[in-house]
C-alpha cells in the first residue's frame, strides 16, 4: 500500500519530467539574466538656455542671502561703540553703547544699585548672562575710578609706623615715585615703566601680572597704592608700521607682526582692524582681543 502510493505521487510521465527540466530552466534564468542585461536610459534633452537661467538666478539669490547677511553683522558692529568707563557709574543709555542686550543690562543697573561694587575689571566676567566674547570686549575699556575719599599709607622703614600717603597711577609715576610704594623693591618699579611704554599704556590693573618676574604676592602687596586713570593709548598703525615696530610689542608676536606686513603688501591697507582676524588664519581670538586696543588704521 505505502509503495503503490510513493508510485502514484512521484513517479512522473517523460513529458512530465521534460515539462518540469524547462520550468526550473525558466525559473535560473529569470533569476540569472538580470545581472547581465541593464536597462537602457534614455538621454534627456537638456535645455541650456533654461539651465543657464537657473544657475544664475541660484547664483544672485545666495549672493543677496549672504549680503543681507553680511550687511546685518556689519550694522550690528557699526552700532557698537567702544569707550572707556567706570561700570559702577556707567548709565543704561552707556551700556547699550557698549552693544549689550537689553537683559544684560538690567542684570548690572539692579546689582549696581543694590550695593554690588565691580572692584576690577574681571568682575564684569561675574554678570549672568553676560556672555564671554561680551566680557572680552568690554575689559580692555573697564576703567574702576578709586574712591576720592580713600587714603593708602606706606610705612616709614625706620619708625615703623605710618608716614606720607601713597596713591600712584601707574600710567604717569615715575620709577622713583613707584619707589615709595610698600614692598615693591628696587627693580619692579624701572620694571612695570618699561612694560609701560612698550605696551603704549595700562589698560588695567591685571597687566601688571605680565610685567617681568610679577608675583602674585608682589602683585597683592602693592595693589592697594596703586591705581589707573583714563589716557590716551599709544597706538601702532598697523598700515605704515614696521615689521619690527610691529613685533616690538608684547601682544604681537614675529608671526604676526610678518603676517600683517604680507597681507598689507598683497591686498593693500587695512579698512579696519577687524580684516586682521579674516585675513591672518591663525590669529587666535583671545590674542586679537589683547591687541585690538593698541593698533589702529587711522594716521594720528
Amino acid at each position: 500500500m505505502k509503495e503503490k502510493f510513493i508510485k502514484d505521487y512521484f513517479t512522473f510521465s517523460k513529458k512530465e519530467r521534460v515539462a518540469i527540466v524547462i520550468l526550473i530552466l525558466i525559473i535560473i534564468a529569470s533569476i540569472i539574466l538580470p545581472f547581465f542585461i541593464k536597462p537602457s536610459h534614455k538621454k534627456v534633452a537638456v535645455d541650456k538656455d533654461l539651465l543657464a537661467a537657473i544657475t544664475t538666478l541660484q547664483s544672485k539669490q545666495s549672493t543677496s542671502k549672504f549680503n543681507k547677511e553680511n550687511n546685518a553683522d556689519t550694522l550690528l558692529t557699526q552700532q557698537i561703540q567702544l569707550f572707556y568707563f567706570d561700570p559702577n557709574t556707567l548709565d543704561e543709555t552707556g551700556w547699550r553703547k557698549l552693544g549689550l542686550r537689553e537683559k544684560t543690562i538690567k542684570t548690572i543697573i539692579n546689582y549696581v544699585s543694590k550695593g554690588g561694587k565691580f572692584k576690577n575689571a574681571e568682575d564684569i566676567r561675574k554678570i549672568w548672562g553676560l556672555r564671554k566674547d561680551e566680557a572680552d570686549r568690554l575689559i580692555p575699556f573697564i576703567r574702576i575710578v578709586q574712591n576720592e575719599n580713600t587714603t593708602y599709607k606706606k610705612y616709614d622703614k625706620q619708625k615703623n609706623e605710618p608716614s606720607k600717603t601713597v596713591l600712584l597711577d601707574i600710567n604717569i609715576a615715575t620709577p622713583y615715585q613707584l619707589k615709595q610704594v610698600p614692598n615693591i623693591g628696587n627693580a619692579y618699579p624701572y620694571r612695570i615703566v618699561n612694560y609701560r611704554e612698550k605696551l603704549g599704556g595700562y589698560l588695567n590693573l591685571q597687566q601688571l601680572h605680565e610685567v617681568y618676574g610679577m608675583t602674585d604676592s608682589v602683585y597683592n602687596s602693592i595693589l592697594p597704592y596703586i591705581f589707573i586713570t583714563a589716557i590716551e593709548i599709544k597706538k601702532i598703525n598697523i598700515n605704515i608700521a614696521t615689521e619690527e615696530e610691529l613685533s616690538n610689542h608684547p601682544y604681537i608676536n614675529k608671526s604676526i607682526a610678518k603676517a600683517i606686513i604680507i597681507q598689507r603688501n598683497k591686498y593693500g591697507v587695512y579698512q579696519s582692524i577687524q580684516e586682521l582676524k579674516q585675513k591672518i588664519i591663525f590669529l587666535k581670538e583671545d590674542v586679537f582681543n589683547k591687541m585690538e586696543p593698541y593698533i589702529t588704521v587711522q594716521n594720528n
